[in-house]
């Protein structure tokens, strides 16, 4: 299942480019509150990038309950991956279901949102488990994940499962976060990016089936399943891709260290 790649030397060393990020990230939060924020994704396209021979688009679904209450401890329940290369073809795809442990017990709003059964999750392994295997299954199939060799770059629909499914689920788990999705990809602001006048007039960004709606793609698979959101995110991309043939989908975020886990703000 390896795939044969050749590794040339990245653009920027893999700490200056965290903190060329972080510094983009600071100066993006100024942008917006002088009214500027038209230029933040041009900062953020102008910067260097790590050698980007694969794409890793991955989704991700959690523990979930409503009404809302503000000390949740969501647990992932469904990890949704596909490794693309450069060209956006498929290497290979990945799919598991996670046992929760915490809260055990899918609250009716989550089987109803996700679909997701009980019976799925209680035949699961545990997030350590199931991580590990994603990994092999990664290192597998062209990835690198050592540090300052890192020749992917991680893809997600906004910043919501890195900064906070990834990083709670990583913390419950007592794991270390993984330092190759400590910056990674928001595919909403690539499509502010390439599409400007598809921004809303609010401000906010765009939701995957917004995306979707404005790039007239049809809709497949079922909303809140992770590899059927991970496979709406590739539709996405490869529409950008025929709008702007030479686009790379090139890391626009990090890893926020201040980031407070408000899970429903």
């Amino acid at each position: 299942m390896g795939s044969h790649w050749h590794t040339h030397a990245p653009s920027i060393a893999n700490g200056e480019y965290n903190i060329v990020l972080f510094g983009l990230n600071i100066l993006s939060k100024k942008l917006r509150t002088s009214g500027l924020e038209f230029f933040i994704p041009f900062a953020f396209h102008q910067m260097g990038h790590r050698n980007q021979q694969y794409y890793l688009v991955c989704d991700l679904e959690a523990t979930c309950i409503y009404p809302r209450q503000h000390d949740w401890q969501p647990e992932i329940i469904e990890i949704g991956a596909i490794i693309l290369n450069s060209n956006l073809n498929q290497v290979s795809e990945f799919q598991e279901y996670v046992q929760p442990v915490v809260n055990a017990t899918l609250t009716q709003y989550c089987l109803e949102l996700t679909k997701i059964s009980q019976r799925d999750v209680d035949g699961a392994d545990t997030f350590p488990d199931v991580y590990g295997r994603m990994v092999k299954w990664m290192r597998e199939n062209g990835l690198n994940l050592q540090p300052g060799r890192q020749n992917f770059t991680l893809i997600t629909d906004g910043i919501f499962d890195c900064n906070q499914y990834i990083r709670n689920q990583c913390k419950l788990s007592k794991l270390e976060f993984p330092n190759w999705a400590r910056n990674f990809s928001n595919i909403k602001k690539h499509f502010t990016y390439v599409l400007p006048r598809m921004r809303k007039p609010d401000g906010r960004s765009n939701s995957i089936t917004e995306m979707m709606e404005k790039l007239r793609l049809p809709m497949d698979g079922q909303l809140h399943r992770a590899l059927d959101d991970a496979k709406l995110v590739v539709k996405i991309m490869k529409d950008l891709r025929r709008v702007r043939p030479s686009f790379e989908f090139k890391p626009n975020e990090i890893l926020r260290p201040n980031w407070t886990l408000k899970f429903f703000d």
